[in-house]
């Protein structure tokens, strides 16, 4: 009988070993460090657009996010520690210039960065900036740039998007269907 959970542990080993290796998609290569995407980058294009194109895309940086706030408040900007897997989002509000902070913990791949972000339910940043709950970037350097890496499809809340598109609510769905497209650089936005 103690032969057989001794066994299955020496069928297991071989199969833990392999685990860590496939974490990042099978891809076999080194995976990216904190180190080697920290920085201050800067928001240059954050847009919600749905699936249905008769709707207006939402340019977030037109309607909810104040690119150039009043001094002494900082332009939009995306950080990424270089030391611990976290990330911190400032923008200050087009509609009443407040600022507004979001953070949250960053997971790395071989060429991308994901971030997690809170549900809509319990984040006021999320649902005015119609992000989903997880972001993929792919990541390139010199400059450091950020963009959205594939076209995940999600929904917001109609009237969260109705707000950031700039239209009515009337005549929508309860919630749209899209994908965000952003890009951050720690050079000079195009």
């Amino acid at each position: 009988m103690t032969t057989r959970p001794l066994a299955r542990l020496a069928l297991a080993l071989p199969l833990i070993a392999v685990l860590p290796a496939c974490g990042d998609g099978g891809t076999g290569g080194q995976r990216l460090t904190p180190a080697q995407v920290q920085g201050v980058y800067s928001v240059c294009s954050l847009k919600f657009a749905p699936t249905q194109t008769a709707f207006p895309v939402a340019d977030l940086l037109a309607t909810v996010v104040n690119p150039t706030p009043p001094a002494p408040k900082q332009p939009p900007s995306f950080t990424l520690s270089g030391q611990a897997s976290a990330y911190q989002l400032i923008y200050t509000r087009r509609s009443d210039n407040f600022l507004q902070q979001l953070t949250g913990g960053v997971n790395y791949r071989t060429t991308q960065v994901s971030i997690n972000l809170p549900d809509e339910d319990d984040s006021e940043i999320v649902r005015e900036l119609l992000l989903p709950q997880a972001l993929t970037f792919n990541f390139s350097d010199n400059p450091r740039v950020l963009s959205s890496a594939g076209s995940f499809t999600y929904s917001v809340r109609r009237s969260d998007y109705a707000r950031a598109a700039g239209i009515s609510e009337q005549g929508l769905a309860d919630r749209i269907s899209g994908t965000l497209t952003a890009t951050f650089t720690t050079g000079t936005c195009p």
